[in-house]
Formats: C-alpha cells, structure tokens, sequence
C-alpha cells in the first residue's frame, strides 16, 4: 500500500475505534435500561427508533455521502473554496430537511402509533425522539465535511461524545419517569437521541471553527455559483438518500408486519409486542455490532475511492477495493460463525433473556451479509454509481417482505421469520452490489485471502463450539460464554496472522498498534 491507501485505512480504523467505544457506551444504557422496562418497554422504545432512522436518512444520510463526495473530489485537486462552498450550501439544506423532518414526525406520531405500532402507548416516545432529527442533521453535514478531507478524529471524537451524552439522558430519565408510566420511561430514553446529537453538533461545530484557518483556503479562487453546487449535492445527494431510506423501510417492514403477523396466529398484543422486543431489541443491537468497521469503512471509501477516480487513478481504485473487501470479510465471517455458535449463550449473558437466542440464530448469516452490503454500497458511491445501490435494496426489501409476510404468518414459525427474511434481505444486496461493482471495475476479490479467512474461520468456530460445551460443565455458562468469545477472537487473530490473511501493513493502520509497530521497526 501506498500513504494514500494507508491513510483511508487509518481513517476507517479509528473511526471503528470510536465505534467501538460507542457500542461498549451502548451496552452499558441497553443492558440496564432493558432491565428497568423489561422486553414490553423495549418494545414500545424500539417502536420509535425504526420511524425516526428512516426519516433520518430521508433528511440526511444522502446529503452525508454528497458532501464527503463533493469535498473530497475537490480537495484533492486543491479547490479548496470550493470544497468550502459546498460544505455551506449542504449545511443549509441538511438543517432545513432536518427541520421539516422534525415538524413531520412529531404531528403524525399518534397516528403512527396506532396505524403501524398498533399500541397507542408508542406516541409518546415518537414524539420525544422527533427533535433528534435536526440536530442529527446539522451533525451529519459538519461530520461530512472533515470525512471529504479524511480528517476522520473529529467525526470519531464526536460519535464518543454523542453516545455518552444519549447515555446518561435515557437512563436518568428512564428511572426518573418509570413511576408514570412504561410508555413515559421509554419516552425518556428515546430522548437521549436528541441530548446526544446536541452535544455532537457543539463539538463538531467548535473544532470547525477552530481548524478553518489552517486550511489555507484561497479568496482569490473562483466561486462556484451556490446554484450549480446545490443542483450538484441533490443529485448526488437523492438516489443515495433514497437507498438509505429503502435500507431504513426494512425496518419499517418489521414494525408493519411482524406485530400483525403475530396476531394473526393467535397471539396477544402484550405477547406480540414482547417478541418484537426480542427481535429489535436483542437480536438486532447483536447484529449490527460485528459492522462497526465495515460502516466506518463505507464512510471513509466514499471519498478515497472518488478522489481516486477525480484523478482518473484505476490502479489505487482497485487496489483499495480488493483491501476493503478482504478487510470486510475478514472481519464479518468470523463475527457471523461466533454469532451462530454462540446465539443462546451471549444474549443471555447481555440481556438475561434465553428467548432471544432462537432469534438470533437465523441472523448469523445476516451478519456477515450486512457488512458486504454497506462496504460494497459505499464502493459503488465513491465510483459514481448511485442509482444501484438503490435498485439493490429495493429488490431486496420486497424479497423481506414477502418472506416476512408469509413466514411470520406460520404459527409454527413465528418471529424467527423475520430473522431469516432479514438474513435474506441482506443477501440479496450484497449480491447485486457485487455484480455491479464487477460489471464496473472486473474481479476485486483477493482469492488467496478469501480462503485463508475461511480456514481460519472454520477451525476458530470448531474450536469455539467444542470450548464452550466443556468449559460450561466446568466453569459455568456465564464464565465459559466469555472464555469462548475471548478464545475465539484470540485464535482467529493467531491464525490470520500466520497464514498470511493479514499482513504487517494492514496491522501498522491500526491507531495504537501500528504505531507500536512502527516504533519497534525503528530500533
């Protein structure tokens, strides 16, 4: 790798390092706040979630990417100006859309509590979460301007400070409001969304402000006409959004149909309302914790893939493909077969809940799925092909609905559907990423590494699989669940390592240990 192909890298690893210090911020509020309203309060909390990400990236997700994209292919032909005109002309129209987005769902949270919740206690905690939408938007602009110049500290920082701030305003008022009501408590833990953007927004706001003399912008530059730039970012910025609200509408498909899928079948509100907390609850925050890298990767390909391809660079493009993919996979396989081995065991231990494991179990697959759709969804971006990701998901949530409908609907199956739609869904879209980005750019795969990632999966899961069936005799579940995580990751490292699947380069972007690395080497 060149510096350029290791900068990207170092940007996507320290913005999973945030990430991960985010979800072990998340676990914290999740698992006690799961304890205080229980499985029907988190129902009732999750019920909002799914209406507030979709109008999320409705208002802003789009408009994230457009602005990384713009920025960056005009950062990195020195258009400094320019790339500063185009962050304004995207701060306004992200406020704007995050305000309207904010107006709309607060107005129509009763009926959307009772016309797709189907539980009219779910309107207060629509309505709590609604403000969340503009701060999140204004967020979503500044951090796409320091992810256009690949300045990724302060996006990271600013996820960290976010979290935190989400994380002491639901739990405080989820144990303050808890004697009026279930409903008000999972209302004052949706709230924590909007005192954890504010927080962002500050930080971010602040370091913009402070670094803005430091970018050597040129006032004698010609100005790109705000017009023109607008015109550039909702082009961009609309089959990208759109995508992203596909993505979110399969959420919405979850909310939709599985609660009334489960009446169908003899089931009671209460019990409906408790599995769907098992499944958006439980199973879902599990399923998307193994993604952390790969988001943070779609991030930073976006603009290091476009800058290449300003500069007309074939050579970095793929090159930096073929890594992220190998990367991708290599971190999403294992991720998905300890899921899969592990899926009564670690809920349990997370949420006290063995009830949760059956549904987990379907969604190993979409682990490993989920993380090739984003990281290929974000390749496909930075080459300038927008609409497909689009078209992608679209076939692939009308896959998930049909398969929800039809297998939710079985009694003999239940929830557990929704699992293996969702598993499905993500398939589905990743494949077609795949073949697009082919039909593009030709093979990207690195097959040597594809298969040292998948032996040293299997033997990791074997090895995982057999510890914990002996050390729970021994030691105990709780104790043999963590011994068999611990042992599986630590073995999965040993064996990547000695293959060949990672090399000293990949290791030396990692924010701590490449530089430890790089010390080493100089002595």
């Amino acid at each position: 790798m060149n510096g350029k192909d290791s900068r990207f890298l170092k940007g996507a690893f320290t913005l999973t390092l945030a990430g991960v210090i985010v979800k072990i911020i998340g676990a914290l509020y999740r698992i006690p706040l799961y304890s205080i309203l229980g499985s029907e309060g988190i129902g009732l909390y999750q019920y909002a979630y799914p209406i507030y990400a979709i109008m999320l990236t409705v208002s802003s997700a789009g408009l994230n990417v457009a602005i990384s994209k713009a920025v960056a292919e005009r950062w990195v032909l020195g258009k400094r100006k320019a790339a500063s005109r185009v962050f304004r002309v995207s701060l306004v129209l992200m406020a704007v859309l995050g305000f309207v987005g904010f107006v709309v769902m607060f107005s129509m949270s009763g009926w959307i509590a009772v016309n797709m919740a189907k539980d009219t206690r779910a309107a207060v905690s629509i309505a709590a979460i609604s403000p969340a939408l503009f701060m999140a938007a204004v967020l979503s602009a500044l951090r796409g301007w320091f992810q256009g110049i690949e300045e990724m500290t302060v996006p990271a920082i600013s996820q960290v400070l976010e979290q935190f701030g989400r994380l002491l305003t639901m739990y405080s008022l989820g144990v303050m409001l808890l004697p009026k009501g279930i409903e008000y408590a999972a209302a004052g833990a949706t709230f924590g969304a909007v005192v954890g953007a504010f927080g962002g927004v500050v930080y971010t706001g602040i370091a913009y402000f402070r670094r803005a003399g430091g970018w050597d912008i040129n006032n004698d530059e010609p100005g790109e006409p705000w017009g023109s730039i607008a015109k550039e970012i909702i082009r961009t910025a609309v089959p990208i959004s759109l995508a992203s609200a596909v993505f979110g509408i399969t959420e919405i498909i979850d909310l939709g149909l599985v609660p009334g899928r489960l009446h169908s079948t003899g089931l009671s509100p209460e019990e409906a309302t408790r599995l769907f907390g098992q499944l958006t609850g439980g199973a879902f925050p599990l399923l998307n914790i193994p993604t952390i890298f790969t988001g943070a990767l779609q991030m930073v390909l976006v603009p290091s893939i476009s800058g290449a391809a300003k500069l007309r660079d074939r050579e970095s493009i793929i090159r930096r493909i073929r890594k992220a993919l190998a990367i991708t996979v290599a971190l999403a396989l294992p991720a998905a077969m300890g899921i899969y081995v592990l899926a009564e065991p670690i809920p349990a231990l997370l949420f006290n809940d063995w009830g949760i494991g059956k549904v987990l179990r379907p969604l190993a697959p979409g682990v490993f799925f989920l993380a090739l759709q984003q990281v290929t969804a974000g390749i496909l971006h930075g080459l300038g092909r927008m609409k497909e990701p689009l078209v992608n998901l679209m076939w692939a949530a009308l896959t998930k609905a049909i398969l929800t409908y039809v297998l939710v609907g079985n009694a003999a199956i239940g929830v557990v559907g929704a699992s293996i739609a969702t598993s499905v869904h993500f398939g589905v879209a990743a494949l077609l990423n795949f073949l697009a980005i082919k039909r593009e750019i030709g093979d990207v795969l690195d097959g040597p590494a594809m298969v040292k990632i998948s032996l040293s999966t299997a033997i990791m899961s074997v090895i995982v699989g057999f510890g914990y069936g002996r050390m729970q005799t021994l030691i105990g579940w709780q104790a043999a669940t963590i011994a068999a995580i611990a042992a599986g990751v630590v073995i999965y490292g040993i064996l990547i390592v000695a293959t060949g699947a990672v090399t000293t380069e990949d290791l030396q972007s990692l924010p701590v240990v490449g530089r430890l690395l790089r010390n080493r080497n100089r002595k």
